[in-house]
């Protein structure tokens, strides 16, 4: 089972997948105009790596967490830090 952080900000947008307890993969992206369309970025990157919604937990955080459909939880940045 994959864990999976994405933390969408204004301007950028940071991704952490876990297994095991160790990151295996990381990514960095521009927001963009859209949260949405980097959320599904996201996605597709991800599953060419085989990391799906089967057989992961997504975590969403920032200002465009609402954003990610597929998201498990959404926490506020506050709640992060």
């Amino acid at each position: 089972m994959f864990q999976v952080g994405i933390d969408i900000g204004s301007s950028a947008t940071k991704v952490a997948v876990m297994e095991k307890g160790k990151v295996i993969k990381t990514l960095l992206l521009d927001t963009g105009f859209s949260s949405r369309k980097v959320a599904d970025e996201i996605y597709q990157k991800l599953e060419l790596d085989g990391i799906t919604k089967e057989n992961a937990k997504y975590v969403a955080t920032g200002y465009g967490r609402i954003s990610v459909p597929y998201a498990d939880n959404t926490v506020t940045e506050i709640t992060c830090h």
